[in-house]
């Protein structure tokens, strides 16, 4: 596969493309880029020394969402995607990355093959951690909402919400990352509320008492 070719495909589609009103110019391209580091990560860790689907993980990770703002996007970027790389991929290959395409967020629904689990994890944990508190935060901000709205998230929603996608994570080295992630978030979500009610912390005073 010719990557650079594909890679500025991936940029002509989706760089300057808003598909969500509170999110940034680009951001599907961006997600897509994280996406496929990411899963190439996890790769590493849960299939090491086996490079064999490396470049299908890649592709399939930038493109996974090229179809956003067609619904249901996943059927609608497999389309996209198989007429856009049918001249940068061998046909195994194509297929492979449309099957990472069309199956990224139908996550348990089948016995996926494991380059499609690792770009389905991998879509999960690019979302929570600290790009889950930039989006918040842009989402609060667009919407014209102060900073309790924020907490009243995460006081209600956050939770709920944090159970029933960690159960969609396929490994368990995924599931180890995305509880980092969580801790992180409760962590700064705690101190966000008590700095945003005016109280000073010294966390370092209290350590050493």
């Amino acid at each position: 596969m010719d990557l650079a070719a594909i890679k500025e495909l991936a940029w002509q589609s989706m760089g300057e493309r808003i598909t969500h009103p509170q999110r940034e110019k680009g951001f599907i391209y961006y997600h897509g880029q994280r996406v496929a580091a990411i899963a190439l990560q996890l790769r590493e860790l849960i299939c090491p020394g086996d490079e064999s689907y490396d470049q299908v993980i890649l592709v399939g990770g930038w493109f996974h969402d090229v179809g956003k703002g067609l619904e249901p996007h996943w059927e609608y970027g497999a389309l996209i995607a198989r007429e856009m790389l049918k001249e940068h991929c061998s046909p195994r290959e194509l297929e492979q990355i449309v099957e990472i395409v069309q199956g990224h967020t139908l996550r348990k629904q089948r016995d996926y093959p494991h380059y499609v689990q690792l770009v389905q994890d991998a879509d999960i944990l690019d979302h929570y951690g600290s790009l889950e508190i930039w989006l918040n935060f842009q989402y609060c901000a667009l919407s014209g909402w102060g900073m309790e709205r924020s907490w009243e998230f995460y006081a209600e929603k956050y939770g709920e919400q944090i159970t029933k996608v960690r159960a969609l994570l396929n490994f368990p080295q995924s599931v180890e990352f995305f509880d980092e992630k969580d801790r992180f978030v409760r962590q700064f979500v705690e101190r966000f509320r008590r700095e945003g009610r005016g109280e000073l912390i010294l966390e370092h005073k209290k350590a050493k008492d």
